[in-house]
């Protein structure tokens, strides 16, 4: 509507005609893919494309159809992990149907006991309508159900929910610096018993939820048990006050962190926020706002603003700051998601050395939540790389470590 309006007034202004074809063709294609995935569905109706319907009628803001989509892959198979899948509780949670969709899991429950994803849903949608304290025992019921699987001799006894104690660990970050394969290699080792969740985000966007929230998506391990717990929130290193709540709370608990040339993190990060429905704008036009930003006053620029998206939380060294104001040193663990990535096994070994655990071998070191897009324009590149050169010079010697990003 802007741009038919700004044409309107301004006929003969080619870049307004352009981005509005632009922005037309983009529409014509989002429908056309909403006509291929409904034809898909007529020919085998599963979880995958009324997911992906549900995606692309969202793109649409077309909220009550996307509404309907989700909830025909939910009623497909409930006993899944749909907690997971925030753009479902989002929508959910825009058409007001929350309490619906928590009526039909506490439904299948009931008839199915032993589905420790459907406690976990159940919590999931009494947190999001605030029922904070009816959350908190689906969740301990859930931590009870997948530890007494896989753990059997932690629950062995009367499961003792006064010696929650808590992450010995948390991987603060970095956002798209490799956190999901860390993590899933870490919950691999015979000493180490996961929380329900990787991403918990609580010391970030949920700390109103209350410390007993977080505490009871942990297990309760007794003390002499020779097993740590942690968690994977890359939300917490860029987040204010982040450190802080962590701080007041678990002052010696351990941080790893996985730092990625903030270049190649950029990028990733917008291509995820464009799968995600986050994100409407190019690439170039996005880089481009934050550039502008950040470079026209920037002894002004507050490095923790959540408007500056992309760019500024690439600039790790201003976070460092106040981490390191409140963690001493030998607290974090700070590694090379380059490094990481193209040696998994050594990587892995120094992070066992540093949670004081035992070697541990994996048979595979499979890479998870990889994103693939094309590569991007050489001159934006380049913007990129000048931007980011003096923060890395920066953090190399705040750090006295070499990255040898540029």
């Amino acid at each position: 509507i802007f741009y038919k309006i700004a044409l309107e007034i301004n006929q003969d202004d080619l870049d307004i005609y352009y981005k509005l074809q632009e922005i037309l063709d983009k529409k014509h294609q989002l429908s056309q893919e909403i006509l291929e995935l409904r034809r898909k569905i007529e020919l085998n109706p599963n979880i995958k494309s009324y997911y992906n319907l549900a995606m692309a009628l969202t793109r649409q803001q077309k909220w009550d159809e996307a509404v309907v989509a989700y909830r025909q892959a939910i009623e497909i198979n409930p006993d899944l992990p749909w907690w997971f899948y925030y753009n479902v509780w989002e929508v959910f949670a825009r058409e007001d149907k929350l309490s619906e969709i928590l009526a039909f899991f506490q439904k299948f429950q009931k008839s199915n006991p032993d589905s420790c994803w459907s406690y976990l849903n159940i919590g999931e949608a009494l947190t999001r309508l605030n029922k904070i304290e009816e959350a908190i025992p689906y969740y301990q019921s859930t931590c009870y159900q997948r530890t007494q699987k896989s753990y059997p001799e932690l629950v062995s006894q009367p499961w003792n929910l006064e010696e929650v104690q808590g992450p010995n660990f948390i991987i603060i970050g970095v956002h798209k610096g490799g956190t999901t394969s860390l993590y899933s290699y870490l919950i691999q080792h015979p000493q180490i018993v996961p929380p329900i969740k990787k991403e918990m985000d609580f010391w970030s966007w949920k700390f109103n939820e209350s410390i007993n929230w977080y505490l009871a998506h942990f297990p309760a391990i007794s003390k002499g048990k020779n097993f740590l717990t942690g968690e994977a929130s890359p939300s917490y290193f860029d987040y204010p006050n982040a450190a802080r709540r962590i701080f007041q709370f678990f002052p010696k608990i351990k941080l790893i962190i996985l730092l990625r040339n903030p270049v190649d993190r950029t990028i990733s990060q917008y291509y995820q926020w464009l799968r995600l429905n986050w994100e409407n704008r190019s690439f170039e036009e996005a880089i481009q706002l934050d550039l502008e930003r950040l470079t026209k006053a920037p002894e002004k620029v507050n490095y923790w603003m959540k408007e500056l998206n992309y760019l500024a939380r690439g600039v790790y060294v201003e976070f460092f700051k106040e981490w390191m104001s409140l963690f001493p040193r030998e607290q974090f663990l700070i590694l090379k998601s380059e490094d990481f990535y193209a040696y998994p096994e050594v990587t892995m070994g120094k992070v066992l050395k540093f949670l004081d655990l035992p070697e541990y071998q994996l048979s595979e070191y499979k890479n998870y939540n990889m994103g693939n897009y094309s590569p991007i324009d050489s001159s934006i590149r380049r913007s990129l790389n000048d931007y980011f050169q003096i923060h890395n010079q920066r953090l190399e010697k705040y750090l006295g470590m070499k990255f040898n990003w540029n």
